[in-house]
Formats: structure tokens, C-alpha cells, sequence
């Protein structure tokens, strides 16, 4: 609470001596005026109300100076303080009425008290003024919540004693989460659920494939000649995994009576491991029964009890659900190693498909040049256009090649990049030379807002030249004459991005992920054919990533498009 100040004694005339009676006895707040002996001056009509007490009540010789039920509550020496000059607030104090007033008895109040000092013109104190806030309906609503709050936090306690076992056994089964195979599975059983049954053995069982047979694939606390004659157990056996898998119910025997009276068969299953109480219970997957867990205890016991049928209860949907992720896991890592074998098989024909077929265009390259220069006789300049034309074709049948050939190492992973500093601008600057004769061709205009010479990357120099061109070449092919073609660069703490933006007819907003699948160019059909394998930015986004780096894009429908290759920035 904040403390008030002290208030200098005014001099008051007649009038000011009534208004300043009045305002008191006025006050909506319990007051009590002290005389620097402790001794009661004056009361108000609001500490009457409170405390139904009177200033003629005051015992004689009374002074809250010594106060013995203050004394008790030990706030005499906070009063004290007061006394000598100090702004005091008291914390909160109950007082029954009973004890503290003549009227009002059985009551009990609250208050927190502020004690004010008085001091003349010289600076002493000569009266003090003390005031009580009725904090009874807020403390009374405080309590309650607090004795709320112990009752709950003490049926809480009763309830986790009550079921201290079983939350102890559900935050081992937890482990099961993480379980991804039958064995996982049964090694949390062995660590988790065992010791906190107290039994001693157990057995897991998942239906094979045709649903007829029981296969053990865990079990504890069993000899391996037992395990080893139980592996496999027809389903239509009487057996209690196998019964409780065709009921679709657990079963419990809390007796090796009890065991004996349902299975004498079993009797060689009970002379070898020992004979007590047994459970065994269904595990469901997601649609069906999968198999079934059984455990069984050195002797017998009273009965399973609520808690004990809960946990197996819970263990057992817990097995099941593990045991379904294992086998989900399982299938998913089986078609992950065919698509990553199928992958290697796609990647190493592409390969192999592109080796042979370059052997051949070098060839025709190699006789177009020797035609070229007359070593098979004179040629008219019909035969030279015609030659050109073979040799333009030729080449983009060799760049074509080496798309499916840098896609092929892609997929595969066998893409090798260099890991060295980069000098932006200069690298930047010769893309320009590269593309001048497209861009000139076509009649759209071409601008390089050069960056600082040195902004340098981490990457590798050719491969950011091969993305560059390539970004630039699609800008080109998209961008309608009197177009632009803006390339630029900026950089960061930690990156730099390298930003080709043009004024193209843009992209849609449904096909901005679908142009960086492979084999996809927008606006391919058979009437309106377009150039290239569609592998581009397939594999400049693949070259970003093994540069640590990324290529995204925006593109607005007619108004352009802009590609961002961002890279570590060489520090």
C-alpha cells in the first residue's frame, strides 16, 4: 500500500475547526483521532457504524499505545512507528466482534488500518488519525477460493494416492510412443509394465498375415524351450492369448486353480514356469483385433482390482496403437527404399541414356563443322544455312541432354558443388554478355543495378552463373517486346539475395509450386509447343538447396514475375 505523507497541523479559525469536524465525522471511512499519548480524541459516525462503538465507550486511560489485543496481534510497534512520525499501513487483521465491540457481536471484520501523523508548525507530532478500510467482503471471497483451493489440492492428493499405481504405469507405457517396432514394444513391457504389476512373465502375440496363427514376437520371464514350442499357436487353439483374441475380451484368473480348471491342458506351461494369476487381453489396431498380450504372476492373488483391470486395459490400447504405427513405419520405410531404389534405377538410366545419346550429337557437331569448312568440297551458301541450321539444333539437343543429365544427379543426390567465397557483382556482370543477344532479339530491355563489389557468397561460382542464366532465359522467353528485365542483389548480416524480376505475363497463383516440379512448363500443349525439357528450375532449385541456399518466387497474373536465389553470405 502506498504510505500518505505526513499533514502539518493548519490553523483554523472557528469555521475551519467545524468544516474540518465535519469532513471527519462525514468520512465513508472508519476514523479514530489519537493525541500523541495514544489516547482517544474522536471518533466518526462510520467507525461507530463499523465497530458499534461510541467515543464515550472508550474505557478511561485508554491508549492504543498499549492495547493488549493489538499487543497480541503484534502491530504495537507498527503503531509506534506512526506515533513518531511515520505514514504506517498495517496488513489485513481480523477482529471478532465478539471481543471487539459491545454491538455487532458474532461478526467478524476485516480492515487494514493507515495510521496518518499530525505535526504542528514546528514539526512535532501532536495527533494522529487512524483510518480502517472495511476489507471484509474481498478477504471473506479470498478464504473461500483459498479453502476451495485446499479442497481440491486435497481430494487431488487422495485421488493420486488412490491411483498412484496406475499413473505411475501410464507414464511408462508413455515410452510406447516412440516404440517402432514389435521388439521396441516389448522391451518397454519388460522396463515399464512388469515391474509395476509385479508380475513375472509375459507374452506378445501378433496375428500373421492370413489371420489364423498367434506369432510370439516378445515374451519374458520364459524358458527358450517353452518359448520355442508356443512360437506359433493356431488361433482355433485353447489357449488364453488365442481366447481372448476370437472373444475380443480380456481374460482373468486370479488363481493357478482357477488357471488349472480353464486350461488343464496347460499343465506343462505351469510345471515349467511356476502357476499364479494370468491375464490376457486383445490388442486392437485401428479397425481390428491384431494380437494379444498376456502376463502372468508367481502366485495368486485376491482379485485384479479396478485398478489393475484399468491399467492392463489402458496397456493393451496403448500396445495396439504402437504396434500400428510399427507396422505403418514399417510399410512406409519398405515403399520409401522401393521409391529411393526405383529413383536410383530412373536416375542411372537418365544418365546412361544422356551419355549415349551425346556421343552421337558430338559426332553430327564434329560433320557439320568439317562440311563447314569445304574438307569435303566447296559448299554454296544454301548448303551453309542449312549447316547452321543443323548445328543450332544440334546444340539445343546437346542442352537438352545436359538438363536431363544436371536433373538426373539432382534426384540422385550426386550433385557436387564447391563451397567457396563468390564476388557477386562480378559474377553478376558477366550474365549480362551471356543474354545480350536474346534480349536483343526479342526487343525487351535488359538492366543491372550493380551491388558492392564486395558482397561475397559462400557457393559455387558456376553453378550461380547456370541458375542466373537460366532465370534470365525464362524472363526473356516470358517478357513481351518493350518489356524489362531487372537483375540485382542486396545483402544482409547472414544472406545475400540475388532477384530477377520482370514484366512478363506472370504466373498463376495455383502453378507457383507446380514450375519448379519437373517436365512442367506453363502453356506447353501440342499447339502451342515451347522449347526446352521443362527441367530448369527444377534443377536450379535443386542447385540452390545443395548451396544451402533456396529459390522462391511471386508473380502476379500480367504484371510480371520476380525469382529470388538467396545464399549465405561470405563473411
Amino acid at each position: 500500500m502506498t504510505s500518505a505523507p505526513d499533514r502539518a497541523a493548519p490553523s483554523l479559525g472557528s469555521s475551519a475547526t467545524d468544516l474540518a469536524r465535519a469532513l471527519f465525522d462525514q468520512s465513508p471511512f472508519s476514523s479514530v483521532l489519537y493525541d500523541a499519548g495514544g489516547r482517544v480524541i474522536a471518533l466518526n459516525t462510520a467507525f461507530t457504524e463499523l465497530w458499534g462503538a461510541r467515543l464515550e465507550d472508550v474505557p478511561p486511560g485508554y491508549s492504543v499505545l498499549t492495547d493488549p489485543q493489538l499487543e497480541k496481534q503484534g502491530i504495537i510497534p507498527v503503531i509506534r512507528r506512526a506515533f513518531a512520525g511515520e505514514a504506517v499501513n498495517t496488513p489485513p487483521v481480523r477482529y471478532d466482534m465478539s471481543e471487539a465491540a459491545s454491538t455487532g457481536k458474532g461478526r467478524t471484520v476485516w480492515t487494514e488500518a493507515h495510521f496518518y501523523a499530525i505535526r504542528d508548525a514546528g514539526g512535532t507530532v501532536t495527533h494522529v488519525v487512524l483510518t480502517h478500510v472495511d476489507i471484509t467482503a474481498r478477504m471473506t471471497a479470498e478464504l473461500a477460493l483459498r479453502d476451495a483451493v485446499d479442497a481440491e489440492r486435497a481430494a487431488r492428493e487422495v485421488a493420486e494416492r488412490t491411483v498412484g499405481r496406475l499413473a505411475a504405469l501410464q507414464r511408462g507405457t508413455a515410452e510406447l510412443s516412440g516404440a517402432l517396432t514389435p521388439a521396441d514394444v516389448a522391451a518397454v513391457i519388460v522396463r515399464s509394465a512388469l515391474p509395476a504389476l509385479g508380475a513375472t512373465r509375459f507374452f506378445l502375440a501378433l496375428l500373421d498375415a492370413n489371420q489364423k496363427v498367434l506369432e510370439i514376437v516378445g515374451a519374458a520371464g520364459y524358458s527358450p524351450a517353452l518359448l520355442e514350442r508356443y512360437r506359433s499357436i493356431p488361433l482355433e487353439t485353447t489357449f488364453p492369448l488365442c481366447d481372448a483374441v476370437r472373444a475380443g475380451a480380456p481374460i482373468f484368473l486370479s488363481s493357478a486353480a482357477a488357471r488349472a480348471v480353464r486350461y488343464p491342458h496347460l499343465a506343462d506351461l505351469r510345471a515349467e514356469n511356476g502357476a499364479g494369476a494370468m491375464a490376457a487381453l486383445p490388442l486392437r489396431g485401428n479397425d481390428a483385433i491384431i494380437g494379444a498380450l498376456g502376463f502372468s504372476w508367481a502366485g495368486d492373488r485376491d482379485a485384479f482390482s479396478v485398478e489393475d483391470i484399468a491399467f492392463l486395459d489402458v496397456l493393451a490400447q496403448q500396445c495396439g496403437q504402437a504396434l500400428e504405427r510399427a507396422r505403418l513405419y514399417d510399410e512406409e520405410r519398405r515403399a520409401r527404399a522401393e521409391a529411393e531404389a526405383a529413383n536410383r534405377a530412373k536416375g542411372d538410366f537418365l544418365a546412361a541414356m544422356s551419355h549415349e545419346l551425346r556421343t552421337p550429337l558430338n559426332g553430327i557437331g564434329g560433320y557439320v563443322d568439317l562440311l563447314d569448312m569445304g574438307l569435303r568440297g566447296p559448299i554454296n551458301d544454301a548448303q551453309r544455312a542449312d549447316l547452321d541450321r543443323i548445328r543450332r539444333n544440334q546444340q539445343h539437343l546437346l542442352l537438352l541432354i545436359e538438363d536431363v543429365l544436371s536433373f538426373a544427379r539432382v534426384e540422385a543426390g550426386h550433385l557436387e558443388v564447391e563451397d567457396e567465397p563468390v564476388a557477386i557483382d562480378e559474377t553478376l556482370r558477366s550474365l549480362e554478355a551471356m543474354v545480350f543477344p536474346e534480349v536483343a532479339l526479342k526487343g525487351v530491355r535488359f538492366l543491372y543495378e550493380p551491388c558492392d563489389p564486395a558482397l561475397r557468397v559462400r557457393g559455387d561460382r558456376a553453378r550461380i552463373v547456370q541458375i542466373g542464366a537460366n532465370l534470365l532465359a525464362n524472363a526473356i522467353k516470358a517478357t513481351p517486346a518493350g518489356g524489362r528485365i531487372v537483375l540485382s542483389a542486396a545483402g544482409d548480416d547472414e544472406q545475400v539475395r540475388i532477384r530477377v524480376a520482370d514484366t512478363g505475363v506472370g504466373i498463376p497463383a495455383d502453378k507457383l509450386d507446380a514450375i519448379f516440379f519437373p517436365f512442367t512448363q506453363l502453356g506447353r500443349s501440342l499447339n502451342n509447343p515451347r522449347s526446352g525439357a521443362g527441367l530448369g528450375l527444377s534443377i536450379s532449385r535443386g542447385l540452390a538447396a545443395a548451396m544451402g541456399g533456396s529459390l522462391t518466387v511471386e508473380s502476379t497474373e500480367g504484371a510480371g514475375s520476380a525469382f529470388t536465389l538467396t545464399l549465405r553470405r561470405d563473411r
